[in-house]
């Protein structure tokens, strides 16, 4: 009967933590809520929307992820929608800054969405929703704003959400999505999303939980499989001198 050392389970149940912590951050795609922080405001107020009120925000918790399924249908079905609401609302341009890759892997977890929304009359009071979508998969609601008036077309009052990904948010390249609501009577006036502008597609995003232990894409992947080869180095007495083994 053959048993191992004390110092050679030391070292095994070390490197069996290593292991299960990379597979944690390999796996981990769904299943989980999702978690972020939001802040928001008129862009011609020229409050800076850093950190420091980032830290300060509530942390909003959604559903999982959803990553499989089509969402032409539910671009179709809001288009309908907004075409029979009465008042004559539009989102005249709309743009993203991407920010923060803390592990320079290309995927960033602070994302900016800027639009100027317009009236064709007086000051109505809207609000948006905002979505994310997953390399062409169903629309995720991830914040809606605060009430927020708008009036004719000028090109002074747009608005911006600054939102930092805590959690939940897989390596992969998203689509952002925004519905303006009429405060009014809340119903969806317009949809903009990839398909009106191309800025608003194709940002390489993650949560920050991987962003700061580097595991999105596939460095979780790697780092398990590395780990999975020390391990059968490990059982090799052979090629692992610190191992030894004796009979009984």
């Amino acid at each position: 009967m053959h048993r191992y050392s004390k110092i050679g389970w030391l070292r095994l149940s070390t490197l069996l933590v290593v292991m299960l912590a990379a597979g944690q951050h390999a796996f981990a795609v769904e299943g989980v809520a999702r978690f972020s922080q939001s802040v928001e405001g008129a862009v011609a107020a020229g409050v800076e929307k850093d950190e420091i009120q980032l830290d300060q925000a509530d942390v909003d918790e959604y559903q999982e992820l959803v990553v499989s399924g089509g969402r032409i249908r539910a671009t179709a079905q809001r288009t309908f929608a907004a075409h029979a609401v009465g008042r004559e609302l539009s989102i005249f341009d709309a743009y993203t800054v991407i920010s923060r890759d803390d592990d320079d892997d290309g995927y960033y977890h602070r994302i900016k969405v800027i639009f100027d929304a317009d009236t064709s009359g007086d000051e109505v009071w809207v609000y948006a929703r905002l979505y994310l979508s997953l390399e062409g998969g169903p629309w995720n609601h991830y914040y809606t704003t605060d009430l927020f008036p708008i009036e004719g077309d000028v090109s002074d009052d747009e608005y911006e959400v600054v939102t930092r990904l805590l959690d939940g948010y897989p390596s992969g390249y998203y689509d952002v999505l925004i519905e303006l609501y009429d405060g009014d009577n809340d119903l969806l006036a317009v949809n903009y999303g990839p398909y009106e502008d191309g800025d608003l597609a194709v940002l390489p995003l993650e949560d920050s939980y991987r962003d700061d232990y580097g595991g999105g894409g596939t460095t979780g992947l790697l780092t398990l499989l590395l780990a999975l080869a020390l391990v059968i180095r490990f059982f090799n007495p052979r090629r692992w001198g610190g191992i030894r083994c004796f009979k009984e």
